[in-house]
């Protein structure tokens, strides 16, 4: 006798299922979301992932180390809303306005901690209002921050009335994966005069990013009066309408008819944008079905093979190159490996954890560009002597500590990543048919085993010497 086993669905369940269908279909875009709980349990990690002085959105709200934080926060709220004229009240109300949408753009658990359900007086939900509230003192000073939070231009009149240390935390705090706002509620809290808001926000995140380390375009280094200028047309007009100045935002280049790419998520997304710029387009050949027989090469490898590194004119991670050269001559390189400057400071490993975490948020479609790169740094980077090789090209500005604390550190956060296979195929192809070429790797070895310094060339020309006069003797005694 058979029976059927009824599933328990109810219409709830599939109204459930229908609405996460329909989430999954309608967000373009991540959503806020913390970092992946595998990361989290890594040792050393999970420091990194963690505001050190203010937090930004739900995850750390209230969070009992950052209550100084908080201070900051409100103070940098009210020095937004004199800089621009705007009422507290008026921006509380846009945000309010629109917070069921707005909750869209978060994980939804994120809001656990405001309390759904508890209603004030019959009419509508305290969470909404604690939510809408968070949102513009953060959104108002995480603003206040990427306008004024520059280390260039920092001194102890600062906009921002706070300490250098406490600045380069707040810097740190601003790129965490878990400290971001979405862009819809930054362009919300924008002045209401602002013509296009998606530009002006573009321009407010280069004026930050431009000093970070990893930012690959220039930016402008206005003196004091033009800052203070531009501060005060700013103040009267609600934003920078002056035709002089073009914004600057190479995200929005459009090529061949090809629509504009999506307005960046938040921040971070900003950041990784510009550091990534081919991330839908990664450089693919024929060399990518070569990645099974290629053996990881190290700096000292390289040059012992007769691989020089020069420094590339860009600091894009993607312009990475390998030139063989054609010269016969003995003590000439045969190969060339370019590599774009990379500053390590005590920024880099909170930046390129935070960048390799949003990489792989499951809802963040991407070519794994950030995770790609630090593997193949880590790749070059196994002993200090790859560091200082690296420091002695230009290539690395070493602003740490020591060289093994570099290399450490690179063997730190490059383990258990997720790369895309065809990137830097074809460097390592190359690389690896170099080594392939017994002719030009003999070449290298000879020279810096034979005239690598003065003491090895005399030592060899005295061996050659004595082999001569042994000679010369030998011919002697048999006439």
């Amino acid at each position: 006798m058979s029976s059927t086993i009824k599933p328990p669905i109810t219409n709830e369940v599939e109204d459930q299922i229908k609405q996460l269908l329909r989430q999954n279909t309608n967000n373009k875009n991540p959503m806020i979301q913390r970092v992946a709980s595998h990361l989290r349990k890594r040792e050393y990690f999970a420091n990194h992932y963690q505001p050190q002085l203010v937090s930004f959105g739900p995850i750390h709200h209230g969070d009992q180390n950052l209550k100084l934080g908080e201070k900051y926060k409100l103070m940098w709220l009210a020095m937004y809303l004199d800089r621009y004229n705007q009422s507290a009240k008026t921006l509380y109300e846009r945000i309010l306005e629109d917070i069921a949408q707005l909750k869209n753009l978060f994980e939804e658990d994120l809001f656990d901690k405001f309390g759904f359900g508890i209603t004030v007086g019959g009419g509508g939900f305290l969470d909404d209002e604690k939510i809408s509230w968070m949102l513009v003192v953060d959104g108002c000073a995480l603003l206040h921050i990427l306008e004024h939070g520059k280390l260039d231009r920092f001194d102890n009149d600062n906009e921002l009335k706070i300490k250098l240390d406490q600045l380069i935390l707040v810097r740190q705090d601003v790129l965490l994966l878990e400290n971001q706002l979405p862009r819809e509620v930054l362009v919300k809290l924008l002045p209401s005069n602002v013509q296009n808001a998606d530009k002006e926000l573009s321009k407010i995140m280069d004026n930050f990013l431009c000093s970070h380390h990893l930012w690959a375009r220039p930016c402008a280094h206005p003196n004091k009066e033009e800052a203070k200028d531009t501060g005060r047309r700013r103040s009267r007009n609600g934003a920078n309408n002056s035709t002089n100045e073009q914004p600057q935002h190479a995200v929005a280049i459009i090529h061949n008819n090809q629509p504009p790419p999506p307005p960046p998520t938040h921040v971070l997304d900003y950041l990784h944008r510009n550091i990534i710029v081919d991330d839908k387009n990664p450089p693919k050949d024929d060399s990518s079905n070569m990645m099974m027989d290629i053996t990881h090469r190290n700096i000292q490898e390289l040059i012992s093979a007769g691989i020089e590194l020069a420094k590339t004119d860009s600091r894009l991670p993607k312009d990475i190159d390998f030139k063989p050269t054609k010269s016969l001559r003995l003590s000439a390189a045969t190969a060339k490996l370019m590599l774009p400057e990379i500053t390590v400071d005590d920024a880099t490993a909170p930046t390129f954890l935070n960048l390799i975490a949003y990489e792989m948020c499951p809802d963040f479609v991407n070519n794994y560009g950030i995770s790609s790169f630090v593997a193949f740094l880590d790749s070059l980077i196994d002993h200090p002597e790859d560091v200082k090789q690296l420091r002695s090209a230009g290539i690395l500005l070493n602003a740490l500590g020591s060289d093994e604390q570099v290399s450490e550190l690179f063997n730190m956060i490059s383990k258990d990543l997720v790369i895309e296979v065809g990137s830097y195929s074809k460097v390592r192809g190359q690389i690896e048919k170099h080594y392939k070429d017994k002719w030009k790797t003999w070449r290298a070895e000879a020279y810096a085993k034979y005239f690598s310094n003065p003491w090895s060339v005399i030592a060899l020309v005295g061996v050659i010497i004595g082999i001569g006069l042994s000679l010369a003797q030998t011919v002697k005694a048999f006439m």
